[in-house]
């Protein structure tokens, strides 16, 4: 694919994050350290961020950057989550959030330049 940006970051981050949270899910169902419903939550939410995640890096790729309406989404998510649980892992997800936002602000005044 003919990328038009140099590596899709903050979807790569977000499918890192998601990645780590499936895979310490999964080892804590088995550890049995935990709740199974609160088990199968964590995990499902690894799950989830992986593929928004994949989804993230063919929008950097196509585009260049992030779509403003996906960094809302994914904004949106992320405020609610830290409403919830201020600290959790959430706060991990403000750094592809943020790397995406400036992404998208540089290609936005690029447009208006042109």
């Amino acid at each position: 694919m003919d990328s038009r940006t140099r590596f899709p970051l903050a979807g790569a981050l977000l499918t890192f994050i998601g990645t780590a949270h499936t895979a310490l899910g999964v080892a804590l169902f088995f550890a049995a350290d935990q709740d199974a419903e609160l088990t199968f939550w964590f995990t499902e939410f690894g799950v989830v961020s992986i593929g928004f995640g994949i989804a993230i890096i063919a929008l950097e790729r196509a585009l260049g950057y992030v779509p403003g309406a996906v960094l809302l989404v994914l904004g949106a998510v992320t405020v609610s989550g830290l409403a919830f649980m201020p600290l959790s892992g959430f706060l991990t997800v403000l750094a592809p959030l943020g790397i995406g936002a400036f992404g998208w602000w540089r290609a936005r005044n690029e447009r208006v330049a042109a």
